[in-house]
């Protein structure tokens, strides 16, 4: 009888914040240095399936590192793209090895709000790209200085008024400087896009242009010449979520910056999202976030007043 196969461990940013002896699991976004975790010895030296993005910047050592089967030897200044759900693998690193690292998922980049004509810069995502740079001392320095502030305001002893909103800021430009860098080193490469990264591609950028009045996943399936069970094979495929989890987390995220700001009645909130009738909003946003509107909208409230 044949032994199984050894399986492929898959690495959430949870069992990331675990590792660093986070008292709050982080769900969607987690920056660390190596030298800060203690991983599990059932985690020690096996290949990963991480169910997020990762970046990371070699500050010293050296060491080797696999994706998808193939070997890079990285070391100071080298920067390497993880994306999701692909096999990875730290096989072998000196002593003086420290590599800092920034994890997001699907959610966290969603939240981003980055514009549709910038998604082509972040082609570097792409399983089909070359994800090794080897920086220069001074672009290298330049990357660690951003990636240092996102550490601190991910720190969860730094306490202010306002971190969520530095989080994001800062991530926005740490993603900027990471898509600069890749154009500097390869000027000249093209994004290969697979057939499936294509059709998630596309999805994502109609999905932005018609969350608000189109929630069906018909109408974005009918846009792209695809029947809605094969639009949703797909994208889950990459994302590990359907086109309508999808759908519906965008009209969340929306929903919530919204409400947000104190002066928008729910009521207005519901019709800008075009939503029958606060009712029926109320219903779908806390169906999705387990309170409705009126209570989060109170919360926020009471926050801006501490």
């Amino acid at each position: 009888m044949k032994a199984d196969a050894p399986s492929i461990h898959h690495y959430t940013i949870s069992d990331v914040s675990i590792d660093a002896g986070r008292k709050q699991l982080a769900k969607d976004f987690l920056t660390f240095r190596n030298d800060e975790l203690k991983p599990s010895a059932e985690r020690m030296g096996k290949p990963w399936r991480s169910a997020h993005f990762s970046i990371g910047l070699v500050i010293e050592g050296e060491g080797h590192f696999q994706i998808n089967l193939i070997n890079y030897h990285i070391k100071k200044n080298s920067l390497i793209v993880i994306p999701f759900n692909v096999i990875h693998q730290l096989q072998k690193v000196d002593d003086g090895f420290i590599v800092m690292v920034v994890n997001f998922s699907h959610d966290f980049l969603a939240q981003a709000r980055f514009s549709e004509k910038h998604i082509p810069s972040f082609g570097f995502f792409s399983t089909q790209n070359n994800p090794y740079l080897m920086l220069d001392d001074q672009d290298a320095h330049a990357l660690h200085e951003v990636m240092k502030m996102l550490h601190k305001a991910d720190d969860p002893e730094y306490l202010h008024p306002f971190k969520t909103e530095i989080i994001h800021h800062s991530f926005n430009i740490f993603m900027f400087e990471v898509a600069a860098l890749f154009k500097k080193y390869r000027p000249d490469e093209q994004v290969r896009l697979t057939r499936k990264e294509e059709i998630l591609s596309s999805f994502i950028k109609l999905l932005f242009q018609h969350f608000k009045e189109e929630r069906g996943v018909q109408f974005y399936a009918d846009e792209l010449y695809l029947t809605p069970k094969h639009l949703t094979k797909m994208v889950k495929e990459l994302t590990n979520k359907t086109c309508g989890e999808m759908i519906d987390e965008l009209v969340i995220i929306e929903a919530k910056i919204m409400l947000d700001d104190l002066g928008l009645p729910v009521s207005s909130v519901a019709q800008q999202l075009q939503f029958s009738d606060q009712f029926f909003f109320s219903k779908f946003f806390k169906k999705h976030t387990g309170i409705n509107p009126s209570k989060y909208k109170g919360a926020m409230k009471y926050q801006n007043t501490l």
